[in-house]
């Protein structure tokens, strides 16, 4: 059994896949690492698909759709992709609310809350919050070595 079960926003899962220009590659890849030696057990919100296709075409990496694809396919067998049920989203509403978040981001943290789950994150929003971790602080708390960082 995983020590720790995470939840993984799309601001992290990105780093999976694209480094230029990003930080905490090194500890949110480390992430991946931890996921498939099961120390912890890794899961993205179905929304996080189309979270990282939109950044990897529209943002600054400009990928080609056909490279976007194979992203997201890799996505989805790195890890599970979990659609938060109706008192999830109800969650996610209040702290949308309380925090003055998107729905999308209070999504992950309501998912993680109510799935007693650490929510990795970079968002600063979450972080500013305290609805989330950074990927360095959770590597290092489960003494997980965040290599190219």
């Amino acid at each position: 059994m995983p020590a720790i079960d995470v939840v993984s926003d799309a601001s992290v899962a990105l780093k999976w896949f694209h480094a230029d220009g990003e930080e905490e590659v090194g500890p949110a890849r480390a992430l991946v690492v931890a996921h498939q030696t099961r120390a912890i057990a890794i899961v993205v919100l179905d929304l996080t698909a189309y979270e990282i296709g939109s950044a990897l075409l529209r943002g600054r990496a400009k990928v080609r759709p056909r490279q976007v694809a194979v992203v997201l396919e890799a996505l989805a067998e790195i890890c599970p992709a979990a659609r938060p049920d109706v008192a999830e989203l109800g969650l996610a509403t209040e702290l949308a609310e309380r925090h003055k978040l998107t729905l999308y981001d209070a999504a992950y943290a309501a998912v993680a809350r109510a799935r007693n789950a650490t929510l990795a994150t970079v968002d600063q929003a979450l972080l500013h919050a305290s609805l989330g971790v950074r990927p360095s602080a959770l590597a290092a708390k489960l003494g997980v070595p965040a290599a190219g960082d």
